[in-house]
């Protein structure tokens, strides 16, 4: 027997559920019953929820220690295959 679930969402993250959907030739109705089969099967959320870091910084400096090191590596092999 179907039952019919409501509850709120966001309007803009709604709309691009709907857009996405379409895309990919499903209905929201479809992608929510394949997250309520999945959390079924995994007794629980199908995905990792966790808390996402941002990613550190980067310095320029160690951008181009690095760009050194990789063409001195490149030169290196090129050297080494040229003999």
């Amino acid at each position: 027997m179907d039952t019919n679930m409501t509850f709120r969402m966001d309007s803009d993250v709604k709309a691009e559920m709907v857009a996405i959907c379409a895309k990919l030739g499903m209905t929201t109705s479809t992608a929510f019953n394949i997250f309520a089969n999945a959390f079924v099967r995994a007794k629980g959320m199908p995905f990792a929820v966790t808390i996402q870091e941002p990613d550190a910084l980067v310095s320029k400096e160690s951008m181009l220690a690095d760009t050194d090191q990789l063409l001195a590596d490149f030169a290196s092999d090129y050297k080494r295959m040229a003999e």
